[in-house]
């Protein structure tokens, strides 16, 4: 096997793959940031409900994308919103009530490189198993994320009508996470393919990849994670995000 660097190998693994080729990705915080959504909602939120909480409004405008990270709260105060304020908690139940929904995600964008490395991985042969921890909905792909997530693949150029791509999202809302991996690896190996690599912005994930595809090529994208998500297995290939990989 030739000594590529980590993409360029996983692209050289599914050309040279004697099987199905699978690589499977992540969404939120892999291939798309979720940064331009929370952002716009705690913008909305201001707006919506500023004359009520004046000290949210004055942090809210200070606001950039950079400033988000996996913790929308905590984002706020750190940037000097008191952690007793009273907008914190209606805050939390305008976030929950909006970021899951097909409207927010869709202003979701892509990661640098990722629609083209994506593509590329598809063209090379490799079925695109987008998996994700967002549901589908409570009327097929309404009333969840489902329609929002279809329209932002295509929408955004990701590869997704033209056959040899999955879209696993969770069915039922309150299932648990754990459970809803499992399940999904489950349905990962009933293609009876060969998973060339797995990509996934949380530790945890890319261990649990690590475990029941360890001869697969298991990425951890560190963009934003659970902070109390340990990484510990040396065998995950670790990037910030999807460019370098055609040069």
């Amino acid at each position: 096997m030739e000594n590529f660097p980590p993409l360029q190998q996983v692209l050289a693994n599914i050309k040279s793959s004697k099987g199905l080729p699978i690589v499977v990705f992540d969404l939120d915080d892999t291939l798309f940031a979720t940064a331009r959504r929370n952002l716009v909602i705690i913008q909305n939120f201001a707006a919506d409900q500023g004359d009520k909480y004046p000290d949210f409004v004055k942090v809210a405008s200070g606001l950039t994308l950079g400033d988000m990270n996996w913790n929308v709260s905590f984002a706020l105060t750190q940037a000097g919103l008191d952690p007793n304020s009273a907008s914190l908690t209606p805050f939390r139940n305008y976030w929950g009530s909006t970021f899951f929904t097909d409207d927010y995600v869709a202003l979701d964008l892509p990661n640098p490189g990722a629609v083209d490395f994506v593509n590329a991985c598809y063209q090379s042969g490799a079925l695109i198993y987008y998996l994700t921890g967002r549901h589908i909905g409570d009327r097929g792909l309404r009333n969840g994320m489902g329609q929002g997530t279809t329209l932002s693949l295509t929408n955004r150029g990701f590869p997704f009508w033209q056959g040899r791509c999955e879209l696993n999202l969770k069915l039922d809302v309150d299932q648990k996470d754990a459970d809803y991996k499992a399940d999904a690896i489950k349905s990962i190996q009933s293609l009876n393919g060969n998973v060339i690599a797995t990509f996934d912005n949380e530790p945890h994930n890319c261990e649990v990849f690590q475990e029941h595809f360890c001869n697969a090529m298991n990425f951890w994208v560190k963009t934003t994670w659970n902070p109390s998500d340990k990484y510990t297995s040396d065998s995950v290939h670790v990037i910030s995000d999807f460019t370098g990989w055609n040069k």
